[in-house]
């Protein structure tokens, strides 16, 4: 599927929309999802009604997810990361195939 058909898409569980990277902790968690079960993509600059909002510095966001999964999730995951144009916005892709796993985000103790 390209991007403008999973933006015209539903919501669902092989796809998820998130509107900005300022929380991580539910982003993370639904790639974990997607590893342990049929995969999945999110795009991430997309409302949860499907404007598209896009995102400002792609690159900076694409590093600081990307960093963020390899610091978060166990084992190792490496989803595929793009940085996606629509309708003149910047969007980031990130797509997850099932892996073997399980894949888990560790508690963190205070």
């Amino acid at each position: 599927m390209n991007v403008s058909e999973l933006i015209t898409a539903t919501e669902g569980k092989t796809l998820e929309f998130k509107r900005d990277l300022s929380s991580l902790q539910p982003i993370l968690k639904t790639l974990v999802a997607f590893a342990n079960t049929s995969g999945g993509t999110l795009v991430i600059g997309v409302q949860d009604d499907g404007a598209v909002v896009g995102i400002a510095d792609a690159l900076q966001e694409d590093e600081r997810l990307a960093s963020s999964i390899a610091d978060s999730i166990r084992p190792a995951m490496t989803p595929e990361i793009d940085i996606v144009s629509h309708d003149g916005k910047t969007l980031l892709m990130a797509r997850v195939p099932h892996w073997r796993g399980p894949f888990y985000l560790p508690v963190r103790r205070a």
